[in-house]
């Protein structure tokens, strides 16, 4: 019965996506598809793989598992499927974590999946990859999908989440979400999975950033598999820095809890270095730089700054895609904290000489305070605040564009384009700023040292059975053994 159920309520999410842009489930349609989720498929997630060759997969297994892979098929059937071995990690529920990474995808191709574990088949899902001249990417942040003490949140904002993405699904061929942190508000195993039960959640590439609500718990840590993830100093106990290529796009996901520069610096250049003909730099970590939204976070803001500035100066990145305020804003394109050009809704920048930074609002917890915006906030959000937005990221070699909807009407809120030509010459950051980058990397490194020791101590009191030396020693990667 149960599989029956969960099989009926998935046919009803996809007819209702194909046949209207209008919302697939009702409350209790939802309530009832999250009781019906069959174990198999409990916590699926795909995340990206090193470029768009690869995805990597991960989803919760049993404790005495010992085979995982993924299935993948040019048909719904599964028929002549390629399988792709895996491995687990324990989790520190008793379970275990499965992480398999899929490889040799071929550009504008439908594939269809199932996640096995054991010999048991998760339902089939599906996933495009996008063609090798243009993508979209949906750039969402603060989903916080919460479990507190009213049961019905957890579904409330699961759902809400599921509605945004089926929206924006009518407004463009999503390849990917670029989630700037805080997925959860808890950091709860419950709360990812419950994030990415829908159908649409699976059919997309879905890259987190580490938020300061996640790091509230541990399950980030088992929840995901991420590629090219790094960490020689101070990284946080639970993930590190991590980037990959989709065509011609760097994307750079850092996690803007840890202070530890050096390891920021460390894993920028590395993929700078292995990504040279990146054509685009993309940034995407949680915490909001400039907006200067929130007048009492100011002086943590300003170190920040200080820390995140010259990086993204050095290295040239051309759009930081941020979260944590909740207030929607677009900065001019700025180079050390300065304008360099101005940018309009509607308007076209042409070898912005800098970076533009961008936040989006909370998908679930507005906020109702009146944004105190700064100077170098191009336009944002200051009326009506409790409207969500969310903003589809189109891809070209030459062009970037952001387009910013209203999710209670579907109406274009906001939209402006990066370009380059074959004239852009990126800047070079002079020395004496590069030294003084160094010095704010070194002593956030030093911090972040310490606040280690603090986030240890935070888990112990929360009751989670936490390694001491994994916390301080950056054990974030979980790499598990094999498993066949």
């Amino acid at each position: 019965m149960k599989k029956t159920l969960s099989l009926f309520l998935a046919a009803l999410m996809l007819l209702l996506s194909l046949s209207v842009p209008s919302f697939a489930f009702t409350q209790e349609e939802w309530d009832a598809y999250l009781a019906a989720e069959p174990d198999a498929d409990d916590g699926i997630i795909m995340q990206p793989g090193a470029d768009g060759t690869q995805k990597n997969f991960s989803w919760y297994a049993p404790a005495k598992t010992q085979r995982v892979r993924v299935l993948v098929a040019a048909s719904p059937d599964l028929a002549g499927a390629r399988a792709y071995d895996g491995k687990t990690v324990d989790t520190y529920q008793g379970d275990k974590a499965a992480k398999v990474t899929v490889t040799d995808l071929q550009p504008g191709t439908t594939y269809y999946y199932a996640c096995e574990t054991d010999g048991v088949k998760s339902a089939v899902y599906s996933f495009s990859t996008p063609a090798a001249d243009r993508f979209s990417a949906l750039y969402v942040t603060d989903i916080h999908v919460s479990e507190t003490e009213d049961p019905a949140e957890l579904s409330r904002t699961a759902l809400k989440f599921n509605e945004v993405l089926t929206q924006a699904q009518t407004k463009a061929d999503l390849s990917y979400i670029l989630s700037a942190g805080d997925q959860a508000s808890s950091g709860l195993r419950s709360e990812y999975v419950a994030m990415t039960a829908g159908q649409a959640e699976k059919s997309l590439t879905f890259a987190l950033t580490m938020g300061n609500h996640d790091r509230k718990g541990v399950d980030y840590k088992y929840f995901k598999n991420l590629p090219n993830e790094s960490s020689k100093f101070a990284a946080d106990y639970q993930t590190g820095d991590y980037w990959f290529v989709q065509n011609d796009v760097l994307f750079l996901f850092l996690d803007s809890n840890s202070g530890s520069g050096a390891d920021h610096r460390a894993a920028i250049k590395a993929a700078v270095r292995a990504n040279p003909d990146a054509r685009w730099r993309v940034a995407v970590m949680h915490h909001d730089l400039y907006s200067s939204a929130i007048p009492h976070r100011e002086s943590e803001t300003r170190m920040m700054r200080l820390l995140w500035s010259p990086l993204f100066d050095e290295f040239n990145i051309d759009l930081a895609l941020l979260g944590h305020s909740h207030y929607y804003s677009v900065t001019n394109v700025l180079y050390d904290g300065k304008g360099t050009k101005a940018v309009e809704n509607g308007g076209v920048i042409t070898n912005a000489p800098g970076t533009v930074y961008m936040v989006s609002t909370s998908l679930t917890r507005p906020r109702g305070e009146t944004p105190a915006f700064g100077d170098r906030v191009a336009f944002g959000l200051t009326e009506d605040l409790t409207r969500t937005l969310y903003n589809i990221v189109d891809f070209t070699s030459n062009a970037v564009t952001v387009r910013t909807y209203d999710y209670g009407t579907g109406a274009l809120f906001a939209t402006y384009t990066l370009e380059k030509t074959a004239d852009y010459a990126p800047k070079t950051i002079n020395l004496f700023r590069k030294i003084m980058g160094f010095i704010s990397a070194a002593i956030g490194t030093v911090y972040a040292w310490f606040n280690n020791f603090h986030v240890y101590n935070d888990l112990k009191e929360k009751g989670y059975d936490v390694d001491f030396m994994d916390a301080v020693n950056n054990n974030f990667l979980s790499e598990g053994e094999p498993v066949c």
